[in-house]
């Protein structure tokens, strides 16, 4: 005991003393910097206040006004051109100096009005062009009829007739289900793979087509490139025959749309075979063509031993044979 107290010394405990209460200032003041929302550092990015500015909506608006009628006035110029195969401004991507001027700078500017009062609704300004005089003229005219204007605008850009266009690739697949009976007009849902683009039944919009997986049928016939939305492009090969002849889906829906049509004789099976694929009566030398085909057919079949009815196989031909009708892929 003594020399534990011989040991102490009040100076050293004084400066322990001091110690200890500088370490529990230094842990109050460490506490409360824990607390504190601090950024210390310097943010990659830039940082957006919580609340928009309005700026984009702004613009968009503007875009999409009555201010700026060039919205309004690029999107009839589409519309225009999918129906007629021609836009009235040939550059659809410039309306600008160095673009095009258009044919018909005055119906543009009238339609764009339209479009504009109509709430920007495309459903009335499609109605109001495939009712007009100009979608309604025929594309073959009487031969000498309209010398004047085959003399002086023989390319047809001023519309004095209706132009023939193709029909889109897709529009083609889906008229060979929809003449057969077989297209799902089931609207929405999951893309198709494009691998069962000749087993599907379902429109063609809802097949999956891009840069990875594209449908080949689709490519035939000019499929939209989904990195260039401006113009469609269209032309005739002979892949595209071969592809109507020869292809599984179109030998399918000719033989579902031969066992559909009801007939009395073959002239009446022809009549229903034109009026359905073609949407008119065959002209009588086509009747009389078609008849003969069917005769022809039947007594080639007659003697192959593996086919069962040589007159229906006639009349699938047949109606495959109009499957490659120009009228079937052609607007007139």
């Amino acid at each position: 005991m003594a020399s534990a107290l011989r040991a102490w010394n009040p100076k050293a405990a004084q400066a322990a003393n001091v110690q200890l209460v500088a370490a529990k200032m230094k842990v109050a003041a460490a506490q409360a910097a824990l607390g504190a929302v601090e950024t210390p550092y310097t943010l990659l990015t830039p940082t957006f206040p919580p609340i928009s500015t309005g700026r984009r909506a702004a613009i968009a608006m503007w875009i999409a006004s009555r201010d700026n009628p060039l919205t309004a006035r690029v999107a009839v110029n589409h519309l225009w051109g999918w129906h007629f195969g021609r836009p009235l401004v040939e550059t659809t991507s410039n309306f600008g100096r160095s673009g095009k001027t258009p044919t018909h700078p005055l119906l543009l500017d009238w339609l764009a009005v339209e479009f504009m009062e109509n709430g920007w609704k495309m459903k009335p300004l499609h109605r109001l062009i495939v009712t007009s005089h100009a979608y309604r003229m025929t594309a073959n005219p009487e031969r000498g009829s309209h010398p004047v204007e085959r003399k002086m605008d023989p390319d047809n850009a001023y519309l004095w007739k209706f132009p023939t266009t193709r029909l889109e690739a897709e529009v083609i697949r889906d008229s060979l289900l929809y003449v057969a009976g077989n297209l799902d007009l089931m609207m929405g849902g999951a893309d198709i793979p494009q691998d069962q683009a000749l087993t599907s039944r379902r429109r063609s919009l809802y097949l999956t087509h891009h840069g990875e997986a594209r449908v080949e049928f689709l490519d035939l016939f000019d499929a939209a490139n989904p990195c260039d939305a401006y113009r469609r492009t269209t032309s005739v090969m002979p892949q595209q025959a071969l592809a109507l002849s020869n292809s599984e889906l179109a030998l399918q829906l000719s033989r579902s749309l031969a066992g559909k049509l009801t007939y009395k004789s073959d002239e009446d099976f022809v009549r229903a075979a034109f009026e359905r694929t073609l949407s008119r009566l065959p002209r009588e030398t086509e009747l009389t063509a078609s008849v003969r085909f069917l005769d022809n057919q039947r007594r080639l079949f007659d003697s192959a031993k593996d086919i069962k009815d040589p007159a229906q196989r006639a009349r699938e031909n047949l109606v495959l044979a109009l499957f490659n009708h120009t009228d079937f892929v052609t607007v007139r």
